[in-house]
């Protein structure tokens, strides 16, 4: 059963940005990889300028507000800017493309941060070297992103025939060296979320950055739904694991 599904990125940002209002009700997964990597922050003494992307409704921002001296918070969708600057005036927002070269701001950042964005880089390479010239000589880089094996529910149900494609932890690791950073530390974690039923796993998928394509059927959607009930339920509801990548990085000496 072909399922057609888009992650969030610049194309896909007008229709992300059409669900901001009401992203953080279905963000719970992307809520806690927020406080996970928050864990990692630098005290209030040690941050001085960071920029974060991907900031969406301000998960991150939150944490990152009280911590660095200077905080600007960038999404590359406007109406997701617009709700964190209400929720967070004290920071400097913007628009800005995580994947894009920003020379203007090379070297100026002690911090560069970004939670549930990574993942969806095509060119993840490329776009860890546009973020190393951004920062100071000794600046670091911190990032939360989901990495294989996420969501192998899904991928058992429909055959593995999904765009959502995952990086291992090795891959990652490739990644970085290729961009010449060095990992300071680096740290997975597994979890099992569960919602009440099919739809609402789908739903939340879809609420949170990923679109379905009207390619899909409403008889290819109900044999998915019926097919995930059947093999992912248990006493609390039907499951779907999510594997969270936290890291640390310094340009490499």
């Amino acid at each position: 059963m072909p399922l057609t599904m888009t992650p969030r990125n610049a194309n896909a940002a007008a229709s992300f940005g059409e669900k901001a209002s009401s992203y953080e009700a279905h963000a719970f997964v992307q809520t806690r990889a927020a406080q996970w990597l928050a864990q990692w922050l630098p005290s209030a003494t040690d941050a001085g300028r960071c920029l974060e992307f991907g900031a969406g409704t301000g998960l991150l921002t939150r944490h990152l507000v009280d911590q660095v001296e200077h905080l600007e918070s960038s999404d590359i969708e406007p109406a997701m800017v617009e709700i964190c600057q209400e929720k967070y005036p004290s920071a400097t927002h913007c628009v800005r493309d995580a994947w894009a070269a920003q020379p203007e701001d090379r070297g100026q950042w002690d911090l560069i941060a970004a939670s549930s964005v990574l993942q969806w880089a095509k060119e993840p390479v490329q776009v860890m070297q546009h973020w190393r010239e951004l920062l100071k000589s000794d600046g670091r880089i911190l990032a939360g992103f989901f990495i294989e094996p996420s969501l192998p529910e899904m991928f058992a149900v429909t055959g593995g025939d999904s765009p959502l494609i995952w990086r291992n932890d090795e891959a990652w690791r490739a990644v970085f060296a290729s961009a010449e950073l060095e990992i300071v530390r680096m740290e997975t974690d597994e979890r099992r979320y569960h919602y009440p039923s099919a739809l609402d796993f789908w739903k939340s998928l879809h609420s949170t950055g990923t679109a379905v394509s009207r390619k899909i059927s409403p008889s290819q959607m109900m044999r998915f739904f019926r097919d995930y009930e059947l093999q992912f339920r248990d006493a609390q509801g039907v499951y779907a694991t999510w594997t969270l990548c936290r890291v640390e990085l310094k340009a490499s000496s």
